[in-house]
């Protein structure tokens, strides 16, 4: 009987003192270790959800930069002077001859008949007029239009504020009285106009740049009527936007001059561009980077095949 009691006062016995403390303090190290683990997993992925909005907004700048630059020089030859492709510090500008689907026509001046090889001073109706001649009795530009004034070798743009119907075989433009347009050479200035060496074609133009008081990069491919890019924001919060042009050599330059000593950094030997950026985060978040937005750099390097082409074809 004293054996079966025995027996029965140890299979009710609890827990001693020191096993719920030794069982209490294994739960809370894995309560804690697995509350430590939560929280930095949700940390990582706060920190991942605002990096990864600053990658996509880079991703598409990239994208957006790495196709325009591609058109850059297509249908048109480089001069030491004039590329195609050009960057002035924080703004980057392509030149290409729209395909829609031919290649943009070629327009001649009215050649007026006289013997004499050039025009007087200014255009061929005015300061800013200039007539010439359709192309299978037709024309396809408009008033808005960016187009490339050839003169023999010499290159200006034009910004055209009207277009008219002259009659039989000819139009008449009326353009902009600019002396720089897409940061090159335009108008016609002193440029005296050849009558049988000086032709128009429109072109297309895409530019970037950072608006420094907004801190948005800007894309433009139209211009105002004043000459002034008029553009959309591609991207916010851009810190910085540089650009330099890499050359056949293989040099960089932050612009090509045709007009210096130095050869190497030509317009007619622009083989690509090197694009750095650093892009700040929209939003932040107190859990990382220790409440502050994020920043991260990101470069770009764009070499159209294009100006190579163009270029070997001289």
């Amino acid at each position: 009987m004293r054996t079966g009691l025995a027996s029965l006062r140890r299979a009710r016995r609890g827990f001693t003192l020191a096993e719920v403390l030794i069982s209490m303090t294994i739960g809370m190290v894995v309560i804690a270790s697995a509350t430590a683990f939560s929280l930095s997993s949700w940390q990582t992925r706060r920190s991942w959800t605002v990096r990864e909005g600053v990658d996509r907004g880079a991703r598409f700048v990239g994208l957006s930069i790495a196709r325009d630059v591609q058109e850059a020089g297509i249908a048109m030859v480089g001069t030491p002077v004039f590329s195609a492709l050009g960057a002035t510090g924080d703004t980057v500008s392509v030149l290409s001859v729209p395909f829609e689907p031919a290649e943009a026509p070629v327009y001649p001046i009215f050649d007026d008949g006289d013997t004499l090889p050039n025009y007087p001073p200014g255009g061929t109706c005015g300061a800013t007029c200039i007539d010439f001649k359709k192309v299978d009795g037709a024309y396809d530009v408009k008033a808005g239009d960016l187009v490339r004034l050839q003169v023999g070798t010499t290159r200006r743009l034009l910004l055209l504020t009207s277009v008219a119907n002259q009659g039989t075989g000819l139009f008449r433009i009326q353009f902009l009285p600019a002396t720089r347009l897409v940061n090159r050479d335009a108008g016609i200035d002193n440029l005296l106009l050849s009558r049988s060496g000086t032709t128009i074609q429109r072109l297309h133009a895409v530019m970037y740049w950072r608006n420094l008081s907004t801190k948005e990069l800007m894309r433009a491919e139209r211009l105002k009527s004043t000459g002034a890019p008029d553009g959309d924001v591609i991207a916010t919060g851009v810190q910085a936007f540089t650009s330099r042009l890499v050359f056949v050599s293989g040099a960089e330059h932050p612009t090509y001059d045709g007009l210096d000593a130095d050869t190497t950094n030509d317009g007619n030997d622009v083989m690509g561009v090197r694009i750095r950026t650093q892009i700040k985060s929209d939003r932040s978040d107190p859990a990382v980077n220790g409440g502050n937005p994020v920043s991260r750099w990101y470069e770009w390097r764009v070499a159209p095949r294009n100006l190579l082409y163009e270029k070997n074809k001289m």
